[in-house]
């Protein structure tokens, strides 16, 4: 008996991670644009500028 909860219990721990890792990984990959190297939409082309 106490190895079925042991078992119920890693599962339902593994869970959480698992969905706690993606949840942060979805994040990460969907946050605003700032944090972003690049903006697809707007790119910042300087031609011929030395600062």
């Amino acid at each position: 008996m106490g190895s079925i909860l042991s078992t119920f219990g890693s599962l339902a721990i593994g869970g959480i991670v698992a969905s706690a890792t993606i949840v942060g990984v979805v994040s990460a990959q969907t946050s605003p644009s700032g944090d972003s190297p690049a903006n697809v939409n707007q790119p910042v082309i300087q031609y011929g500028s030395e600062g």
